[in-house]
This record gives structure tokens, C-alpha cells and sequence, in this order.
């Protein structure tokens, strides 16, 4: 029930931002409201930006033109299909997360890697709504590696990608890159 509820509340309501009470730097009291995504102290004048997370997804393919998903084993998007993926982290390129992510969830290796379109997107963890930019990639499986399900994927499926309907992935920034990633692949048999 919390989370139904918590749903529904406002984008600004679940923000980051919105659970600022005192200043990080002087610890003094949050006296004006926050101001679009920064935080400004009317005491000491400290800045915060509250900008998006950064996130990568990949479409793996391999040889017989099926591509790769996994049923995602954690809310949010429990139980739905999702290219495999995750957060950025710091010091990282987004390139080195996606290889680092698909190592971890599936235990493949990626080789022709390619940028395919960034899509905005929200990410609803522990009551907080967060702003994320999702950066999609393709690429291809590595001979010689096998997909296996491990950190937080239920399963592993290869699908053939004209049958997988984009309203099946967990978020709309998954379904709408898909879609994206679809056309061209439709067009060319």
C-alpha cells in the first residue's frame, strides 16, 4: 500500500531534492523551497545540483539474430523483460558500465558495441523517485560465452526481436529505444 501511495504523489514530492531539511555544508535550516534541481543555503549560499543518474542498457544479439533479455528478478519492473544493464559508477565511461553490467547480470563478454539513442527515465527506490538518463547500447555476444542469469535477473531469454512487443520491457525509456533499435532491424531481413 505505501508504495501505491507513494506513487502517487508528485514528481517533487518523491525527488531527492524534497528531503533536504538543513544545509549539507552549515547544517543550517532549509528556509526558502528548492528552486527547480538546486539547492541554495540562505545562510552560507552553498549550491547542491540535483542533476540525473546515469544509467546503461544494452540489446545483445548474437549470431542466429536473436537478441538477449533478461526477466528482472528486483522491483522496479519485477518480473518484466529488460536489456541487460544498470547505474554508472563513479569514474566510469558509460562504454566500460554497460561491458561491466553485462558481466554481472549475464556473464557475457560484447564485442562491435554501439551507441543507439539516450532516453530520460525515473527510478522509484526506496520511496525516492530519481531522475535518471538511460544511455541504450547493441552489440553483439562474444563467441565462445554463454548467457547465464546472475545479480538480480530471474532468467535470461534470447527472443527474436520482431516478436517481442516493446510494452513487455520494465520502463518506458527500455520501450521506446527498443523501438527505436527495432525499426531498422525489421526493415532488413
Amino acid at each position: 500500500k505505501q508504495v501505491a501511495f507513494a506513487m502517487l504523489r508528485s514528481y517533487h514530492e518523491m525527488s531527492p531534492a524534497s528531503y533536504y531539511r538543513h544545509c549539507p555544508r552549515c547544517g543550517g535550516p532549509v528556509a526558502a523551497p528548492i528552486h527547480g534541481n538546486v539547492f541554495i543555503c540562505g545562510a552560507c549560499g552553498f549550491r547542491l545540483y540535483f542533476n540525473p543518474a546515469a544509467a546503461v542498457a544494452v540489446f545483445i544479439t548474437r549470431a542466429d539474430g536473436r537478441m538477449l533479455f533478461v526477466v528482472r528478478a528486483k522491483d522496479p519492473g519485477r518480473g518484466r523483460l529488460a536489456p541487460a544493464g544498470g547505474f554508472v559508477d563513479f569514474n566510469e565511461t558509460a562504454e566500460t558500465a554497460v561491458r561491466r553490467e553485462t558481466r554481472e547480470e549475464v556473464g557475457l563478454e560484447l564485442q562491435a558495441l554501439r551507441f543507439v539513442c539516450s532516453q530520460t527515465n525515473e527510478y522509484l527506490y526506496g520511496d525516492v523517485r530519481y531522475p535518471v538518463l538511460d544511455l541504450f547500447f547493441a552489440a553483439d555476444a562474444a563467441p565462445g560465452t554463454e548467457a547465464r542469469a546472475l545479480d538480480d535477473v530471474d532468467a535470461v531469454r534470447w527472443l527474436d526481436p520482431a516478436g517481442v512487443v516493446p510494452e513487455d520491457l520494465a520502463f518506458p525509456s527500455m520501450q521506446a529505444a527498443f523501438r527505436q533499435l527495432r525499426g531498422p532491424l525489421l526493415s532488413n531481413p
